[in-house]
């Protein structure tokens, strides 16, 4: 079982920052950092992430697994079955993945999810999963004409927290990535 720490913040320059300092310090797998606002969120290839404040999920979950240094290609993909899986069972919609790191429903980018990792000897020391869902952004405020949120597709709004749980028990099935604390 994962022992979920959250450590919340209004605003952050990415929530991959401060989860890495925090990892870097020896926070625990199951660390979270969860913002409701980032000034500098990012995604793969160096695109920016952006939402309105208090509208999406924005986190980084700290994970420790076992891996060799060289990566499995196929985590991003985990990954994001895991939040697809959420995001079905919370709002009963069934994104499409488009690999490496993308959800999609209706052809329109719903969700993203980056990793990162810091790799000490033949190991990795430390996995950063980071996970941006656009909840309940309204379709005049989505960043691109190739965005959609849980609002738009669903019509109502999505409670944030309700999702965040359910990501963060599918995440827990990874359990190689959450030894006990």
């Amino acid at each position: 079982m994962v022992s979920w720490r959250i450590v919340h913040h209004e605003r952050v320059t990415s929530t991959m920052d401060v989860a890495a300092a925090l990892a870097a310090e020896g926070a625990p797998a199951g660390t979270v950092v969860v913002a409701e606002e980032q000034t500098e969120g990012r995604g793969r290839e160096g695109r920016r992430w952006e939402a309105p404040a208090g509208t999406s999920l924005l986190f980084t979950v700290v994970a420790r697994p076992e891996l060799a240094a060289v990566q499995d290609e196929r985590l991003s993909v985990r990954v994001a079955e895991r939040v697809a899986g959420a995001i079905t069972a919370v709002c009963g919609l069934r994104p499409q993945i488009k690999e490496p790191n993308d959800l999609m429903v209706n052809g329109r980018k719903l969700a993203g999810i980056l990793l990162q990792s810091r790799v000490r000897g033949e190991t990795v020391d430390y996995l950063l999963v980071g996970i941006g869902i656009n909840v309940n952004i309204p379709r005049e405020q989505l960043p691109l004409p190739t965005a959609t949120s849980l609002l738009v597709e669903l019509g109502r709004p999505v409670d944030r927290s309700v999702l965040l749980a359910a990501v963060l028990k599918e995440l827990a099935r990874e359990t190689a990535w959450f030894p006990p604390a």
